[in-house]
């Protein structure tokens, strides 16, 4: 018992430091400030999309036992190209923009005279280093990485609370908090994250003994709770400052700038180096789990021909290039397939929940994705064109206004599909029975 209570705290720290980044540093103070006096409105969105349905995706993933499991109702190959592209994505927009930040955010600012790229191939060969052992990255990152990036973070937040900032929150400057909160956790992008790590850390539950499904769910349940518990400490409270300061800043206040202020306020200048210390952390545990999960995948979808240790070495190589474009073009490039790729996994996770009930459903499950892959496909290329006659379809769609153009369609692809299903078997039920009159 002992030793299952110890792995499950290492793989709940491992698991936070893997979804934990820099724009989760970034984006709860940026949410706060908009909420205003409104911000426990706000805690409650981003907890729910960018903590709950992120656990809650890893929870769907380990309970089917793999990917390829729940997506075998959509079609037997889904799962391999929806991975395919995840990593792909990963491997040349997430993974080299945790370089980006960690440099513009954690370096630049306390050693300004580091040239990016010679920073670019410290930081890759760190990762690389921990991404290559694949048994031990997740205690490695537990043990050491991490604990130093949640002390730090904690830090900042019980120096918030013991000693506050001397304002009082003032009225919200969105016109729904909880909506903007809720899509606003969209942006840290760790629904995704649970796709892409989802299978190291079971693969990782199963070679720490616990093969049976009950051992593997529960496990991935507790260790869902050790996360959520961190990060609702850290996301509440770097709202909360947030929330604080919203009488001084306006709403379109630079989301890095803004957090430089809240530590500023709280620890003063010398809490800045501290803040670096965190972003450099932050984004280097994110960069080992993906670049861990990457190498894992691409050595199984090449069938051994590379090898884990030639993938984490490639896409080292790749994410110490791209990051030389800086974010702002990192995340210029990524937005459209962003968009292509997110509705879906959200899909994957609804459906996931409902995956035992509904497994015998499989041309609903079909349907479903095929029209939500349609209208983020058309969202995707409309923000990469601009096109007016594509944007004014995208707006025709109801809820795309609110963030949810692909809901309707998805829901009605899953109806159509389920009566389609049931029409088809009460044909099948009629032929039956008109054979069996005539026998």
């Amino acid at each position: 018992m002992r030793k299952k209570n110890r792995d499950t705290f290492y793989i709940g720290l491992a698991l936070f430091a893997s979804y934990f980044g820099a724009g989760n540093l970034i984006f709860p103070g940026a949410l706060g400030l908009v909420s205003g006096n409104q911000w426990t409105l706000g805690a409650v969105g981003l907890m729910v999309s960018a903590v709950l349905m992120p656990i809650v995706a890893l929870y769907v993933i380990s309970r089917a036992g793999s990917v390829e499991a729940l997506t075998e109702n959509i079609h037997p190959e889904f799962s391999k190209y929806l991975l395919l592209l995840i990593m792909l994505f990963a491997g040349h927009i997430s993974v080299p923009r945790t370089g980006a930040v960690a440099y513009e955010l954690g370096v630049q600012a306390l050693f300004p005279k580091v040239p990016m790229a010679v920073f670019a191939l410290f930081y890759f060969g760190i990762a690389l280093y921990f991404a290559l052992d694949l048994s031990a990255m997740i205690d490695k990152v537990a043990r050491y990485l991490t604990p130093a990036l949640v002390t730090i973070l904690f830090i900042i937040v019980i120096k918030g609370v013991l000693f506050p900032i001397d304002a009082v929150p003032d009225n919200p400057q969105v016109d729904n908090v909880l909506l903007n909160s809720f899509l606003g956790g969209y942006q840290t992008g760790d629904l995704l994250v649970s796709f892409l790590i989802g299978t190291v850390f079971i693969g990782d539950i199963v070679r720490r003994g616990y093969a049976s499904d009950k051992d593997r769910n529960t496990i991935v349940a507790k260790a869902g709770v050790i996360t959520f518990g961190l990060f609702f400490v850290i996301y509440v409270g770097l709202l909360y400052f947030g929330a604080k300061l919203s009488g001084q800043y306006p709403a379109d206040i630079d989301h890095a700038a803004l957090l430089l202020n809240i530590v500023r306020a709280i620890l003063g200048e010398k809490g800045l180096a501290l803040l670096s210390i965190a972003v450099v952390l932050a984004c280097l545990t994110t960069a080992i789990g993906q670049i861990t999960s990457i190498a894992n995948f691409f050595h199984e979808f090449t069938k051994g021909k590379l090898s884990h240790k030639q993938a984490a070495i490639l896409f080292s190589c790749i994410g110490a290039g791209i990051t030389l474009l800086g974010v702002e073009k990192i995340v210029f490039l990524a937005t459209p397939i962003y968009l292509m790729v997110y509705p879906s996994v959200i899909m994957l996770m609804i459906l996931g929940i409902f995956y035992k009930p509904l497994e015998n459903h499989a041309l609903a499950f079909r349907v479903a994705m095929v029209f939500t892959l349609v209208v983020s496909l058309l969202e995707a290329i409309t923000a990469f064109t601009g096109l007016p006659l594509l944007q004014a379809a995208v707006d025709a769609i109801p809820l795309s206004g609110a963030g949810f153009a692909w809901l309707l369609p998805a829901v009605t692809g899953f109806v159509l599909g389920l009566i389609y299903e049931l029409a088809k078997g009460t044909a099948k039920t009629a032929a039956l029975s008109s054979t069996e009159n005539e026998l």
